[in-house]
């Protein structure tokens, strides 16, 4: 198990700006790109690559057009125009004036979509429960994969000094979804990917950049780090992540985002507090990196059950940081997974199975928000969208509540709601008034300055009980009363 920044500083990742540059010989185009991918749909398709020969001229073909370039500091890029989507399948051709020459086959266009975080979002299709996973595998799909691991910056950490211009492992390329590649992939990467292609009947690529137990200030570049005072890492050295599984793609076009991360930052209160800001500061450098606005879909951290809290002492400070950075990161949306945690007899309280379950909610957020399929307002959580004290009470008022909010337990009191803070928390009694409406009693002597729900680092349902009728949870929030 990884516990990422509850661990003590290691001084082999504390470290200047020293590192190697995996080699490229010769004539090569990126490891980004290989046969049987998918290129994102409506936009100009860049492809690049490496050359030895300084001022050569590299051309290349693809779905009847031409394109050239010249190599300039030892890198070309080739563009074409914008395709739309397309599960027919093309070959690509990349050559040079020397006679070398590279051929991909397979190509498809779609949308593609990134996998960003830890190792909950890296956690293989194979730790799924077995029951959510399918009997047979597709390899026909029209979903396609790009996976990469930890494991190989982790083990080979020369890599991470230094900002990497291509793919570091030689064996990571595209895929089909067949058994191997599909129980080897992300799961919530598998499920998400395979259920958008099936509902949309286009191709849809999915690439791996999360890494287990990674730290925010190892998926950042050097810039960040130094900005935010970091000059050490938990697993690598600072922006290890960012250097290895993230600029080798900075270039490629695709669809979206989905962020899984931040039990790392649960092990110290420091991080967490300021965890929304760091957030925050990511997403932007990369939508800026990319050169695009992507849409970006966070996950709020699940239950860890009662082991949590030794590994993870603020995984509560987090989620309220996760709910935070809803309003400071422009087109964003927050799944909320809490009620997903492992199962009291699964043998690991840190990796939850149920990745068919929160994947679904993240599909089914994807869908209504950047295709127009069903209603955000009943794919999303309930969201508290005003409060007003008065007479003894907090009113908050919630907005995405379908049919309406109701309790875990049955009836009309929900519990979960409390005012203070984590060093003086007093539980609160709640009701729900109407379907978009909670009353919140304040307690004798407490501070209804600020109103919390689920503000517990093992959320269960005896914490946490507010819903809406289609099951959907109310996320973990601090918020202040007006």
């Amino acid at each position: 198990m990884e516990t990422g920044a509850a661990l003590p500083t290691n001084e082999k990742n504390r470290s200047e700006k020293t590192g190697s540059v995996r080699k490229i010989d010769g004539f090569k185009v990126s490891g980004v790109f290989s046969s049987h991918m998918v290129l994102q749909r409506d936009r100009r398709i860049k492809i690049w690559g490496f050359s030895d020969a300084e001022g050569s001229r590299v051309s290349g073909s693809f779905d009847g057009e031409d394109a050239e370039t010249t190599v300039k500091d030892g890198r070309f890029e080739l563009v074409f125009g914008p395709r739309k989507a397309s599960g027919q399948p093309k070959t690509m051709t990349v050559r040079d004036d020397r006679g070398r020459q590279t051929t991909f086959d397979d190509i498809l266009t779609g949308d593609v979509w990134v996998i960003g975080g830890q190792s909950n979002a890296e956690l293989n299709l194979r730790f799924s429960l077995p029951e959510t996973l399918p009997r047979e595998f597709d390899g026909d799909s029209l979903c396609r994969l790009f996976m990469q691991t930890q494991a190989y910056p982790y083990t080979h950490q020369e890599f991470c000094g230094c900002p990497q211009p291509d793919v570091i492992c030689p064996d990571w390329h595209w895929r089909r979804t067949d058994k191997e590649a599909s129980l080897s992939f992300s799961a919530i990467g598998w499920f998400i990917g395979t259920s958008l292609s099936a509902a949309l009947g286009i191709p849809v690529g999915v690439i791996n950049m999360s890494a287990g137990g990674a730290c925010i200030r190892e998926l950042i570049p050097e810039e960040l780090a130094e900005e935010f005072g970091y000059d050490y890492g938990a697993n690598v050295r600072q922006c290890g992540y960012y250097n290895t599984l993230i600029r080798p793609f900075e270039g490629l076009s695709f669809k979206g985002m989905v962020f899984f991360q931040g039990e790392s930052e649960g092990g110290a209160r420091e991080l967490a507090e300021r965890y929304d800001k760091e957030l925050a500061r990511l997403v932007e450098d990369e939508r800026a990196r990319f050169g695009f606005g992507f849409p970006f879909y966070n996950v709020q951290l699940c239950s860890y059950r009662g082991e949590g809290k030794q590994y993870f002492p603020y995984l509560e400070t987090v989620r309220m940081k996760q709910y935070d950075a809803l309003y400071t990161i422009p087109d964003s949306e927050l799944t909320v997974s809490m009620d997903l945690g492992s199962p009291e007899d699964w043998p690991d309280f840190a990796h939850s199975p149920k990745k068919k379950q929160l994947s679904e909610r993240i599909t089914a957020q994807i869908l209504a928000k950047e295709y127009g399929i069903g209603r955000l307002e009943d794919a999303g959580s309930p969201m508290p969208a005003a409060t007003e004290v008065k007479d003894g009470y907090v009113t908050v008022k919630f907005g995405r509540v379908s049919d309406g909010l109701c309790s875990r337990g049955g009836g009309r009191e929900v519990k979960g709601f409390s005012f203070g803070d984590l060093d003086g928390l007093v539980p609160a009694e709640a009701v729900i008034a109407s379907a978009d409406t909670v009353t919140v009693k304040i307690p004798d002597g407490a501070d209804p300055s600020y109103i919390n729900y689920a503000y517990e680092s093992n959320v269960t349902e005896d914490n946490a009980q507010l819903i809406k009728s289609n099951g959907l949870p109310c996320p973990a929030f601090r918020i202040k009363t007006k």
